[in-house]
């Protein structure tokens, strides 16, 4: 149990000091931590007594809200040993097993019975200031969004203009054959991004949430055409889609969504190239984890998997949690695994992960069938 001068405290004391919600501390003169409270432990991930030597054993890192680096010397409990007045300030503390916390740090300077040093107040905003920061990227995302819409729009009149001229000039007489080609050639061009921006739009506006049968082999098909034209380097596709699968209830923007996102997260996993492999395939409930006494006899499994670097088994289980991601700031506001969960979900299906260190990385989805072939959607 921490001790103050070396004497341990009572015990009511002890459990009014530890049950105060904020973490505490006394360091000497000497920068040793002779009294702490359980909440400062747990604030720093120690499972016993926060000292002095092992804060610098564990190399705790420290950076100020603009992300610049705080050296151990320059910190807010070594400053305020030299005398230093410090006021209260916000530190994000990076802990040796990678977790990242925000701390509000207040240290005062004192002298009393014969002891010198400072007396640490901290409280934990770690969730406050996430949320925060998630509002704030959010806003962001919006903006964007309404930019992109416009920008959509204007693209997609610009795409008409040509197309129309393209089509004059392919009506013209005299048109000598190569010319005649390659403007053939541009049309099927202009055609497919004309394709591809009227399903941005789609995504863009307010979408239709209404479930109807589908040929679950033609979602996947058409979210790999969004995606395509951002599959570049050295990845290759591989695609296996099984024939004959019966029809599956649900939305096809929702589910091209889902799967887009799942196709450019291994597109990230993969920055040296490698190999991204989509497949379809019919199984019972039985293979469906926590589904093996549902009513539907059959579930349609999408799988996405790629050869990237794999996702490390400390953080596996947080990937679907809402705001988390491993992508620096500006890359990813942590939204898009937990929408596709919450995607599968409002299909009664399930999404689960298989991934190693190195060794890439598989989604699997579990969509319910029906009992109606998929060619008769």
């Amino acid at each position: 149990m921490p001790t103050i001068l070396g004497l341990q405290p009572p015990t009511l004391l002890q459990a009014v000091l530890d049950d105060v919600g904020v973490g505490l501390a006394v360091v000497d003169k000497e920068g040793r931590i002779v009294f702490h409270n359980q909440a400062a432990s747990n604030m720093f991930g120690a499972t016993d007594n926060l000292s002095a030597a092992e804060w610098r054993r564990r190399n705790y890192k420290l950076h100020d809200t603009q992300g610049r680096e705080i050296p151990a010397e320059q910190g807010p409990i070594a400053r305020a040993l030299t005398g230093q007045e410090v006021k209260p300030q916000e530190v994000r503390v990076t802990l040796p097993d990678g977790r990242i916390k925000w701390l509000h740090v207040a240290a005062v300077t004192f002298s009393v019975l014969g002891l010198a040093g400072v007396f640490v107040i901290v409280a934990d905003e770690t969730e406050e200031i996430d949320l925060r920061k998630a509002v704030e990227r959010l806003q962001r995302i919006g903006e964007f969004a309404v930019l992109a819409g416009g920008l959509t729009h204007d693209f997609n009149n610009i795409l008409s203009v040509v197309s129309n001229n393209v089509a004059l000039a392919l009506g013209d007489e005299g048109v000598q054959e190569i010319t005649r080609t390659r403007l053939e050639e541009m049309a099927a061009a202009l055609k497919k991004g004309a394709t591809l921006v009227a399903r941005l739009m789609q995504h863009s506006s307010v979408q239709d949430t209404a479930m109807r049968p589908l040929q679950i082999n033609g979602v996947v098909s058409s979210a790999l055409d969004l995606a395509r034209p951002l599959i570049r380097g050295r990845v290759r596709v591989k695609t296996e889609l099984s024939h004959a699968l019966p029809a599956v209830p649900g939305n096809p923007s929702r589910l091209e969504q889902v799967l887009v996102n799942l196709i450019l997260n291994a597109l990230d996993a993969m920055p040296e190239g490698g190999e991204l492999a989509l497949s379809t395939q019919l199984v019972s409930s039985e293979a469906v984890p926590g589904k093996k006494h549902e009513p539907h006899k059959q579930f349609v499994i999408i799988a996405v998997a790629d050869t990237g670097v794999g996702i490390p088994e400390n953080i596996r289980s947080s990937i679907f949690d809402t705001f988390f991601t491993t992508k620096p700031d500006g890359k990813g506001v942590g939204l898009g695994l937990s929408s596709a969960r919450a995607i599968v979900r409002q299909h009664d299906g399930h999404i689960e992960v298989q991934s190693a260190p190195g060794a890439g990385t598989t989604f699997r989805i579990f969509l319910p069938a029906t009992d109606k072939p998929a060619s008769d959607c």
